[in-house]
């Protein structure tokens, strides 16, 4: 009886250990709520997992995103019912794609051209609205942009700013969009952390540059284009082909940084396109789109034998993910025998997973068990949050981002920077701002000061000689055009400083802001920048170029044309014109494509310059009942100033009233015309933001 005792014993002591080995063997994933562990489960055989204790960066990391997200949040979950998009009738891009993405999982959108990957990202991110279908945040029907402060988005293209170091990009973000009770100390150590972790550290100090003059190489732009998202501790991390451009080895160590964030319970779905078999198997759940369709979904482990059943074989020689994509695109036919899959291959997978699908749902209904079958992922339901959770989440949401007048500060110092980085600009705007302003002079240094005749005051009207109406709105008229056109329009689209454009034109700095860095602009207002603080971080940061710009130009002008005027009269009149154009050409770069931007900016200056009464004149224009389309120009007012502040001061000798009537336009309304420059300004900038 002992004997069949300790035998039973042992026995079940094996049977105990095998579960404990089949748990050890499945994949960990690691939930937002749930204590993370000082190590990572890391396959390394087909079954076979083994311990591998973190890096200290990696536990600090950790612990900053706990301290980030807290202890209470369960992270982000998306559901999806039914998901489809048509932008047209008859236009389907998705059609009926239903899954289920759970917290702290990583997942690969697979699919050849056209599939439809894109725009399935953009739908359940929200960035485009869906026609069909539903979208489920944590199991409730809610608008995706209210979670922006939580998401991250890592566009295909490497939008960074290539003046600053990859520092100063990195911490920009997070001084941006971490919690607002964060003290900067405290930011700069997860800076820090998250740069090593990003394998960065080495070139923390570099410039990033841009394509034309690269100075980090394209992984490490890469990482950090990632990093700009991962310093806000995001909740779920959206990327776009984070490899796409990479070579393999890069691609594997972006791929593997995705993989470690996701335990972190970061939930990441990344676009992949052609992976190696090492990154490809480092994937925990694919999702593979045909025709905009699902084709599997479900755990990439699994991926095989469901193809299997399919009739498709895997060469061991190649790739899974090459074979995979020669399926999907409708070129799988060299791996099946079955003739069958010579036509319409696509469909038939499109068909095969739907049925297969609604199999598993009615088996599951009826309560059997299925064995060696893929249970797919559209089975699987995210379990609602409850109360207290959503709350908590609320909170976490509601404490992201630093205030308003931080904000702005922060944009200062970022275009300040970009700005002391190109001294060379900087000084060439000045010095043809001179430039403009002595030539304009000498047009009138002939005149010696006197811009204006008209007919004297009786008894002396008989001897007025020729009268002389135009010259002082012609100085105006020459003066507007120099502020709004004297930046020559270049047409290289890939030129590193777009402000560095001969001259004032204020055209020019206006279509910086929103033209070369719009791609800037639209990432961070979308991770949850506040947008006017954006703005006025910009407009602040130029006004000590234009300011030392528009001193050149008015002294050089008004020590050569020697107008009556007084110098302060000049220099108001020209910085505000000079804003005028500027909130113009930023409402024009923000309507138009980045290419066109620059050219309908100079037009449009010189457009609003015409408009300025000068030729046709006002009167004329008085008599066409249209003055009000002349007012609604700045250079109609601007034009105004320059003529009455050289006119007016003459009235004790010439008859002014004349001259007033006969150009149109009116005297004592200098404060008026001064002050239309700031609702000018002020439009501008409003219109822009909208």
């Amino acid at each position: 009886m002992g004997i069949i005792a300790v035998g039973i014993f042992m026995f079940s002591k094996r049977k105990g250990s095998g579960k404990f080995m089949k748990k050890a063997k499945a994949k960990k994933i690691i939930p937002a709520n749930e204590e993370i562990g000082a190590h990572l489960m890391i396959a390394t055989e087909p079954n076979e997992a083994r311990e591998v204790p973190e890096s200290p960066e990696i536990q600090a990391l950790m612990r900053s995103f706990r301290q980030c997200i807290g202890a209470d949040n369960v992270g982000l979950a998306f559901e999806f019912q039914d998901l489809s998009f048509e932008p047209s009738p008859g236009k389907s891009i998705l059609k009926d794609i239903s899954g289920v993405m759970h917290s702290g999982s990583f997942w690969a959108v697979m699919g050849g051209s056209g599939a439809g990957k894109s725009t399935f990202l953009n739908v359940l991110m929200g960035k485009t609205r869906h026609t069909g279908g539903s979208v489920l945040v944590n199991g409730h029907q809610e608008k995706m942009n209210k979670y922006k402060k939580l998401i991250g988005y890592v566009p295909q293209d490497d939008i960074v700013l290539p003046e600053l170091t990859v520092r100063e990009n990195i911490l920009h973000s997070a001084r941006i969009r971490l919690p607002s009770n964060w003290k900067d100390d405290q930011i700069q150590e997860h800076v820090d952390t998250l740069i090593a972790c990003l394998g960065l550290s080495h070139v923390s100090d570099s410039l990033v540059g841009d394509t034309r003059k690269p100075v980090i190489s394209g992984g490490q732009r890469k990482r950090v284009s990632i990093g700009l998202e991962l310093a806000a501790a995001p909740m779920a991390l959206f990327l776009d082909e984070p490899t796409s451009g990479l070579d393999a080895t890069s691609a594997a160590s972006v791929m593997g940084l995705l993989r470690s964030i996701s335990r972190l319970g970061v939930t990441t779905i990344a676009i992949i396109h052609q992976p190696r078999q090492e990154v490809f198997e480092s994937i925990d759940n694919l999702l593979l789109l045909g025709n905009g369709q699902q084709i599997y979904a479900g755990e990439t482990k699994d991926v095989t034998g469901y193809f299997h059943k399919l009739h498709f074989a895997f060469p061991q020689n190649r790739n899974p993910a090459d074979v995979l994509m020669d399926i999907a695109t409708g070129s799988g036919q060299q791996y099946s025998e079955d003739l069958s899959w010579r036509e319409d291959s696509v469909q038939r997978l499109l068909d095969s997973w739907r049925r297969h699908s609604s199999e598993i749902n009615s088996e599951d209904e009826k309560g059997d068990v299925i064995n060696n079958a893929v249970k797919p992922v559209t089975e699987v339901r995210v379990t609602a949050s409850t109360l207290a959770q959503q709350d908590s989440l609320k909170h976490s949401i509601d404490k992201r981002g630093s205030p308003f007048f931080s904000q702005v500060w922060f944009c200062f110092n970022r275009a300040m920077l970009q700005q002391l980085r190109n001294t060379g600009s900087f000084f060439f705007e000045v010095g043809v701002g001179a430039l403009a302003g002595a030539v304009i002079g000498l047009s009138a240094f002939s005149a010696n000061g006197q811009l204006f005749k008209g007919i004297y005051h009786f008894p002396f009207t008989a001897l007025s000689s020729a009268v002389d109406y135009q010259s002082a709105i012609q100085i105006g008229l020459l003066g507007g055009l120099a502020i709004g056109m004297s930046k020559k329009y270049k047409s290289n689209l890939n030129l590193k400083y777009a402000d560095a454009y001969p001259g004032l034109a204020a055209s020019a700095a206006g279509v910086k802001v929103f033209g070369d860095e719009k791609q800037i602009y639209w990432r961070e207002a979308a991770a949850g920048h506040n947008r006017y603080a954006y703005y006025i971080g910009k407009v602040l940061s130029t006004f000590i170029r234009m300011t030392l710009s528009c001193l050149h130009f008015s002294v050089f002008l008004g020590v050569l044309a020697t107008p009556l005027m007084s110098f302060s009269s000049i220099f108001a009149s020209n910085i505000l014109y000079f804003y005028c154009i500027y909130g113009f050409s930023s409402c024009i770069s923000m309507a138009t494509k980045r290419e066109d931007g620059p050219l309908l900016a100079v037009m449009g200056s010189l457009i609003l310059g015409i408009l300025g009464g000068a030729a046709p004149p006002l009167s004329k224009v008085k008599s066409w009942h249209m003055a009000w389309l002349w007012r609604m120009s700045p250079g109609t007012w601007f034009t105004e100033i320059w003529f009455t502040q050289n006119v007016a001061p003459l009235d004790y000798l010439y008859i002014t009233d004349l001259a007033a009537e006969a150009t149109g336009f009116s005297f004592n309304h200098v404060a008026l015309d001064m002050g239309y420059g700031f609702p000018q300004l002020a439009g501008g900038n409003t219109l822009t933001l909208l």
